[in-house]
């Protein structure tokens, strides 16, 4: 029986958390392996077109609106009124999020308006 990526014309769809929790093969990790071998000099970049100009370059993970983009986090634990949660989960139902987001969301928000404030004094 051929698998689907035998078959030519056909296309795989498949989720980022499906493509970052795929394991790589065997034969993929050897085929790595030899090309991690090779001296700069006998990599072929022939295909890929020359760049002069790299102003304005950023590393993809420190762009903000990159989708892999991670400000370090770190857990923590605070008690709320039990009024204040039910009112953040409703409104975060609302929009679409998960509450945990949402209050996160809105700290940061606040803080970063406090921030601007105490800069203008």
């Amino acid at each position: 029986m051929k698998k689907a990526a035998d078959k030519p014309g056909r296309m795989i769809t498949r989720t980022i958390e499906q493509v970052e929790n795929r394991r790589i093969t065997k034969a993929e990790r050897e085929r790595l392996k030899r090309v991690a071998a090779l001296p700069d000099d006998q990599i072929d970049t022939s295909d890929i077109p020359e760049l002069k100009d790299r102003s304005g370059w950023v590393r993809v993970h420190e762009h903000p609106e990159h989708p892999l983009h991670r400000v370090l986090s770190r857990l923590l634990s605070i008690r709320l009124p039990e009024p204040d949660i039910a009112l953040a989960q409703r409104l975060a139902e609302s929009k679409g999020l998960p509450y945990q987001t949402y209050i996160k969301s809105l700290l940061h928000e606040a803080l970063e308006r406090e921030r601007v404030l105490a800069e203008r004094k």
